[in-house]
């Protein structure tokens, strides 16, 4: 392979500014966890983001030949089996097929002779809204205040409202407003499909041992109209599954330099033409019945990709800031739940 993008410490530093707003919002997202019962309909703790999860799907890995990565030797076997986690990233557990169709995937990919996984989730819109982690950081400690005023009494949440709004309105006073609106045009141009058609990939960039890399996971052909305009993308995925199989190919897209691919600019993707997606793997979903997997088990199931090996986990300053809150929700949520059981 080309000489490529090493791994470097300094790709997620923090300001002192950006750890103390982190530990306010990790903070935070503990007490909106441990309200999140009062306003999902299914009456557990969830997770205060892609708190709606249309359904999980199991399946195998097969490892392809490339020169990219060896996903046999990273996770010590080659017998890898795969749990899909569908969802939507509302804070809320909503009815229904009215959502606004931005999804997310989460991926576990495990060794089913010893316990060695790795976990990746993956949206279907590539790009972020800010590369300012402070600005971030300041509207989800609004969401977040809203959400936990909500869970206490819903009356008093509208007084959070003008807090959320402006934290949400410095975007527009950002330097690089033009590629924020550009993004921004690309969520409102989103045409809603059969969840399991789109293509998704990773909001930023993993590690892959000493090689920086983003993932795309891409299914091989699928229908991707759904039957209704509305239609509820849990029914579509029983359905789907219960006839039919699904491969898809998973793969990375491996940094060349700072410039070409940098890693914290989650305004823009990297051009194919500087580094094109090598697949390293082929997903093989069959057909199955996935109601099985609506059990407190599976809602507990972690998909924090900061559990994966240090040669395998999210890099970059946004990145940074998840590891503490992925950390805090999913403690929290599995600790509420199991007393629940």
């Amino acid at each position: 392979m080309k000489t490529f993008l090493r791994y470097s410490p300094k790709f997620d530093e923090l300001t002192a500014e950006e750890e103390i707003l982190l530990e306010e919002d990790v903070q935070l997202v503990e007490k909106a966890v441990t309200v999140s019962h009062k306003l999902n309909r299914k009456k557990i703790a969830t997770r205060n983001a892609h708190a709606k999860a249309f359904g999980f799907v199991r399946g195998s890995f097969m490892t392809v030949e490339n020169d990219a990565a060896d996903f046999s030797k990273l996770l010590n076997g080659d017998d890898l089996g795969v749990i899909i986690r569908y969802s939507h990233p509302n804070f809320f557990v909503t009815k229904g097929g009215g959502e606004y169709p931005i999804y997310g995937c989460s991926v576990k990919i495990f060794n089913r002779d010893v316990p060695v996984s790795a976990k990746f989730p993956l949206v279907n819109l590539p790009v972020f809204v800010t590369n300012s982690v402070s600005k971030f950081l300041k509207i989800h400690i609004k969401a977040n205040q809203f959400f936990i005023a909500a869970g206490k009494f819903l009356p008093l949440a509208i007084f959070k409202i003008p807090g959320l709004l402006k934290a949400g309105f410095s975007l527009f006073f950002d330097r690089q407003i033009l590629s924020i609106l550009n993004n921004m045009m690309k969520v409102l141009d989103i045409e809603k499909q059969f969840i399991s058609a789109y293509d998704f990939h990773s909001v930023g960039c993993f590690r892959l041992d000493e090689k920086v890399v983003k993932i795309r996971m891409k299914p091989h052909f699928i229908q991707k109209k759904l039957k209704e305009a509305n239609a509820d993308q849990t029914k579509s995925l029983k359905e789907y599954f219960l006839t039919h199989e699904l491969s898809l190919d998973f793969q990375v897209q491996v940094g060349i330099s700072e410039r070409k691919t940098p890693v914290n600019n989650l305004l823009k993707n990297w051009k194919e033409k500087h580094s094109k997606f090598i697949t390293v793997g082929t997903i093989v979903l069959p057909k199955q019945d996935i109601s099985r997997y609506e059990t407190m088990d599976y809602e507990n199931l972690s998909f924090n990709p900061f559990e994966n090996a240090e040669i395998l986990q999210p890099i970059g300053r946004m990145q940074k800031i998840r590891q503490n809150i992925y950390n805090k929700s999913i403690a929290t949520r599995q600790s509420l739940n199991q007393l629940k059981k």
